[in-house]
């Protein structure tokens, strides 16, 4: 070997000259070429489908996956934290039922918990005995993203009954597919929605 390779090698070398070396023929270097030598190489020069690369582009596909489905269902979900709203038909109920007239019970937490339909929505359309809601908050018993309510005239002037405005926001309950009255349903307030959020979770 001549001196100019000589120095072209240690230029190339990372190793500092100072590092003190082992010479090849000690047995510890013999074991570790050993080791070297006959360990097999997994990954094929050239090969892009080599089997230590298959099981990374599965994982990334399944996280693809699992990041699809959870974007899926952050587009459904409504922003008031109650269960998701989905692009179902109407949910048509009966703002007039027959025992409207019934006497009412207190209002408490404890008897709205049970009711097995609770919502909040904003009234878009209040046209004769019809109003349509776009629902801002499912608490319990649907998904939909509209209610329809079959809603005479005049029920403001029945036992807890209120009169429904285009653009204002309401929480309604309902059972039997009619309107609760007597403060289990009304304007939505501050104080009504935190006594929803107690009976159904937020």
């Amino acid at each position: 070997m001549t001196d100019e390779l000589r120095n072209r090698l240690s230029r190339l070398d990372p190793m500092a000259s100072d590092v003190p070396t082992e010479p090849v023929t000690t047995e510890s270097s013999q074991h570790l070429l050993e080791e070297i030598m006959t360990t097999p190489n997994l990954e094929q020069p050239g090969s892009s489908d080599s089997p230590n690369k298959r099981p990374w582009i599965a994982a990334v596909a399944a996280a693809a996956v699992v990041i699809v489905a959870i974007a899926a269902v952050g587009l459904l979900s409504g922003d008031g934290g109650g269960d998701p709203i989905a692009a179902t038909p109407p949910l048509e109920l009966n703002a007039g039922g027959e025992d409207i007239m019934a006497s009412c019970i207190a209002f408490s937490v404890e008897y709205l918990a049970p009711m097995p339909v609770a919502f909040e929505g904003t009234v878009v359309s209040a046209v004769g005995d019809t109003v349509t809601l776009d629902v801002d908050t499912w608490f319990k018993g649907g998904d939909a993203a509209q209610v329809v309510l079959n809603a005479p005239q005049g029920l403001e002037a029945l036992i807890g009954g209120f009169p429904f405005e285009e653009g204002t926001q309401y929480l309604i309950t309902a059972s039997e597919g009619n309107v609760n009255y007597c403060g289990f349903s009304g304007e939505s307030t501050p104080e009504m929605r935190a006594a929803f959020e107690e009976a159904f979770g937020s």
